[in-house]
């Protein structure tokens, strides 16, 4: 019985917790030199000040620019506006959800998460190298509008995604333990999918599953205790 206190005790904590930074001119002196002074300088030199400037070209700024790429591609890892998807789950009647994605402008989108005992709403904040969640809330059963003022004040919660997207890098006690794996899911067969996974005090374990386009296809839940492992998992069945 203790056991399975426990264990619901965690998974509620998995449906309320869980789920990437001159231009160069030239000047030439206008001014003519003494004819005498030019007659006595070496051949070499007078062919070299005879040659024409080469043209300067601009240089993008390296910087502004990844900073941009950057920006769309943490944007990606969303899925469209208004996109709902169902998630198939095992290991606990509550792993099963639907999810409806809402974009309330360019780098702030909302997902409410219905799993049939109640609706929880997270909202996510996009900058130049991190996604972060803004707000999260449980029994949620109205739709979220706020201004672009409202959103941009709300503080951050929790990181849910951040560059650099490297293997061994870590933020927010969440560990990049692989970045190119290949997932099957009911729904499809995802490549290039991140696998990011925390453990908690408890030594349970928890695995997010995030691929461009359509964001988390899956999640985990892992304890273990007296030598049992309980794993609890919900995975991307559709999308519409």
């Amino acid at each position: 019985m203790k056991l399975v206190k426990i264990f619901t005790t965690l998974i509620l904590l998995l449906l309320l917790s869980a789920c990437g930074e001159k231009t160069i001119s030239e000047t030439t002196n206008t001014a003519e030199e003494p004819k005498d002074l030019v007659e006595e300088k070496p051949k070499e030199v007078q062919e070299e000040n005879s040659k024409e400037p080469d043209e300067v070209v601009e240089e993008p700024d390296q910087s502004e620019e990844g900073s941009n790429q950057e920006e769309v591609e943490l944007s990606s890892f969303f899925m469209s506006d208004g996109t709902v998807a169902s998630y198939l789950g095992e290991g606990n009647e509550y792993a099963s959800y639907k999810s409806r994605t809402q974009w309330h402008n360019e780098n702030t989108v909302s997902i409410y998460e219905d799993n049939g005992g109640t609706t929880l709403l997270r909202t996510y904040r996009i900058s130049n190298n991190s996604i972060d969640l803004i707000k999260e809330e449980g029994e949620y059963y109205e739709e979220f509008n706020p201004t672009d003022d409202e959103l941009k004040n709300l503080p951050k919660l929790s990181t849910f995604l951040q560059f650099p997207i490297k293997q061994g890098e870590t933020f927010d006690d969440w560990l990049f333990a692989e970045v190119d794996l290949t997932i099957d899911t009911p729904y499809q067969r995802f490549e290039h999918v991140i696998m990011l996974e925390k453990t908690n005090e408890s030594n349970t374990i928890q695995r997010k599953y995030i691929v461009k386009e359509y964001g988390e296809i899956k999640r985990e839940f892992i304890m273990t205790e007296d030598d049992n492992e309980f794993t609890v998992t919900s995975t991307l069945e559709s999308v519409n």
